[in-house]
């Protein structure tokens, strides 16, 4: 397996420090202090995901960037605030490699798959779809993009009710059937455009499954 792109907007020292660090668990990095380069090299090599250090980023709003990058973005040093629109995940610093390693490689397995669910191009690292007609974004909890990956994955096949809980919620005490269908519900909700009349969402005596999926993985 190719191992992940990264790309790194960081100031020096810590721009080589991390760069060095993920390198040597396998990451090829390539590396720029100005957002301009950044966005340069994405549009030249394409990345897996990007790391972004907050006082490396322009006065201007990040999501001119953001759009730019087109990778799932990892930005260092908002501690305790909530991720600006686009950005897919916030880490504190000081940053742990180790930390900061597992969130790349899950942010970049997810942003490596494009995929459409009905009217919807999907971006799961960044949780959200959006309407290719209307452009209407519909933003996911955490729990309902985990949802959404496992039965995409399924490739419209069902997946049981016992399989969703496994993979979702992982093997807690107190979880119900009730617990999936309220997530199912809110989820419906928020997709279709009769909830009661789910057409991409779908219930089956199997479990739940997706329809209308098309797209797969990015070959890179």
């Amino acid at each position: 397996m190719t191992p992940p792109r990264l790309l790194l907007l960081a100031p020096e020292p810590s721009s080589r420090v991390l760069a060095e660090g993920l390198r040597a668990l396998g990451f090829r990095v390539e590396t720029t202090q100005a957002a301009d380069a950044a966005a340069a090299l994405a549009e030249g090599l394409g990345f897996d995901a990007a790391v972004l250090a907050r006082d490396a980023l322009p006065a201007r709003p990040l999501a001119a960037l953001v759009a730019r990058l087109g990778a799932p973005i990892c930005l260092l040093g908002l501690a305790g605030r909530k991720p600006p629109a686009g950005v897919a995940a916030v880490l504190a610093k000081p940053v742990r490699l180790d930390d900061l390693a597992g969130l790349m490689r899950g942010l970049a397995r997810r942003g490596g798959r494009s995929e459409k669910l009905g009217p919807f191009d999907v971006s799961l690292a960044l949780r959200r779809l959006v309407d290719r007609k209307t452009g209407r974004e519909v933003r996911l909890t955490e729990l309902e993009t985990a949802l959404v990956d496992t039965l995409l994955k399924a490739r419209g096949k069902p997946v049981s009710r016992e399989a969703l809980l496994r993979a979702v919620w992982g093997y807690r005490p107190g979880l119900t059937t009730r617990t999936l269908e309220t997530h199912v519900y809110r989820l419906r909700r928020k997709i279709e455009r009769e909830p009661a009349k789910a057409r991409l969402l779908t219930t089956t005596r199997n479990g739940y499954v997706l329809a209308g999926i098309r797209g797969g993985a990015r070959a890179r």
